[in-house]
């Protein structure tokens, strides 16, 4: 392992352009179990900066087929990262560790959609530029709402933003109509004093025909006056609300860690388990085909000697299978009997009546030939 670490260590220096001394020691390694658990725990979202994220398993995915189309990875790691997928599937399916949003957008979302129902459709408008703004119109657009306005009073940043929306800036002095236009209204302005008064809000509802608003104030000072809120047909919610949300379903996210870590353990487990099972099975494979092979030659030899009688062809049948078993157990009894009195010969005793389910104090039955067992 030691060799193979300092081999990527190298790599990443080659890549980087960095010296070993200014990277290394943001490098960790894990082997054999912590290795698996590692990666079942990221594949799952606990080692995410946002606990349960699924981004993480898209971005792990990524990866993983990265490397498997330059043909870094072969069938154990083809195996592992496959079984991680599943582990992350587990884990949400059985736990609440991805349950509710967790960012303030995806709040909002979903806000919206408790509030309005389908999003399509749906006029957005954002009053203000900000980065704040820009996260909530990409979450509502990626929700299907739409059209989107962009009002600022620097129209390059409404621009700016309502191109990388897809949307359109309006100039600040028809944000009137463009309030009456919105479905949703987000309100991140720096401002001192609240944008949106009861009296622009209320003439804006004159005109929607009883169609109902939904006003997002992410702003600090507040860009919408409480008393909104309390007009007929408009839902009003800021940044505290959203947050507050955020924060419970955080709360309950933290409380499934435990879960999930038992989850990640059982399948670490499982998967080293297959693992030693894969190990042992070229042995057993070989070990079946060589007692299959004794099997067929002591068959083979016999076969022209049988008759036909039920009795002496039972005999013939008998003699075969105790040579068979006779050259099956040759050489390791041989080696035995040879390492006899030494700690070897008592553990590989010990192993052949674990393996063979044999008491300490079982005695042979006495033989029904005069073979009894291989002698050197």
């Amino acid at each position: 392992a030691g060799d193979v670490d300092s081999s990527l260590n190298d790599s990443f220096g080659e890549f980087s352009g960095l010296r070993r001394d200014e990277y290394e020691a943001a490098l960790y390694v894990h082997t054999d179990a912590e290795a698996a658990r590692h990666l079942f725990t990221v594949a799952a979202g606990l080692d995410s900066l946002v606990l349960g994220e699924e981004q993480i398993a898209g971005q792990l995915k990524s990866a993983y087929e990265l490397a498997r189309s330059a043909g870094a990875t072969g069938a154990a790691l083809n195996d592992l990262f496959q079984l991680a997928f599943n582990v992350a599937k587990h884990a949400r399916a059985q736990t609440a560790i991805a349950a509710g949003k967790v960012s303030v957008a995806s709040v909002a979302v979903d806000l919206a959609g408790e509030v309005l129902g389908e999003l399509a459709g749906r006029c957005v408008l954002s009053v203000g530029a900000g980065k704040m703004n820009q996260l909530m119109l990409s979450a509502l657009a990626r929700a299907g709402a739409g059209p989107i306005l962009v009002a600022n009073r620097s129209p390059r940043r409404a621009e700016e933003l309502a191109d990388a929306c897809g949307g359109q800036a309006v100039p600040f002095e028809d944000l009137p109509r463009a309030v009456a236009r919105a479905d949703v209204a987000v309100c991140s302005t720096g401002s001192a004093h609240p944008v949106l008064t009861v009296g622009r809000v209320r003439s804006a509802l004159a005109g929607r025909e009883g169609r109902r608003m939904l006003i997002i104030d992410i702003a600090v000072p507040r860009d919408v006056q409480g008393e909104v809120g309390s007009l007929e047909g408009v839902s009003l919610y800021n940044i505290d609300d959203l947050s507050a949300v955020v924060e419970r379903n955080i709360t309950l996210r933290s409380a499934e860690i435990d879960a999930c870590r038992e989850i990640i353990d059982r399948h670490v487990d499982e998967y080293l388990q297959s693992l030693h099972v894969r190990e042992v099975a070229p042995t057993v494979e070989a070990l079946y085909l060589r007692m299959r092979q004794i099997g067929d030659e002591e068959l083979g030899a016999i076969r022209h000697k049988l008759t036909g009688s039920p009795d002496a062809d039972e005999k013939v049948l008998r003699g075969a299978f105790h040579r068979a078993l006779r050259r099956i157990l040759h050489v390791p009894i041989v080696r035995l009997r040879k390492s006899a009195g030494s700690e070897a010969a008592r553990q590989h005793a010990a192993a052949l009546r674990k393996l063979f389910n044999l008491s300490p104090d079982e005695k042979p039955p006495p033989p029904e030939d005069a073979d009894g067992p291989p002698r050197e």
